[in-house]
C-alpha cells in the first residue's frame, strides 16, 4: 500500500503523505467547530441580553484560546479522520 494520496484542491490534485492529509483533514474540521462555536456564542450573547455582538466575540476568543478546547477538538478530528481512512481500507479489502 503506497504511503502517498490525494489531496484534492479546488480542481487541482496534490500528491502528499497520508498524515499530512489527516493533519490537514483534522485542521479543517477545527476551523469548522471553532466557526459553529462562534456562531453558538455570539448568538447566545447577544439573544439573553448580556452584551452586544462584540462581547459574544470576546467570549468566544477566551474559550478558544483555552490549550483543553483546542487540545479537544484537534484530537476529536484526527481520531474521526483516522477512523474513517480506516473503515474505508476495510471496505475495499472486502
Amino acid at each position: 500500500m503506497s504511503d502517498r494520496t490525494q489531496l484534492a484542491i479546488g480542481r487541482n490534485s496534490i500528491s502528499v503523505p497520508r498524515l499530512t492529509k489527516r493533519a490537514i483533514e483534522a485542521g479543517i474540521a477545527m476551523a469548522i467547530t471553532a466557526c459553529v462555536a462562534l456562531v453558538i456564542l455570539v448568538l447566545n450573547n447577544v439573544l439573553t441580553g448580556r452584551g452586544g455582538w462584540i462581547d459574544g466575540l470576546d467570549v468566544w476568543w477566551s474559550f478558544i484560546r483555552k490549550p483543553a478546547i483546542l487540545g479537544t477538538m484537534f484530537l476529536t478530528a484526527l481520531v474521526t479522520a483516522m477512523f474513517l481512512s480506516w473503515q474505508r481500507d476495510q471496505d475495499i479489502k472486502r
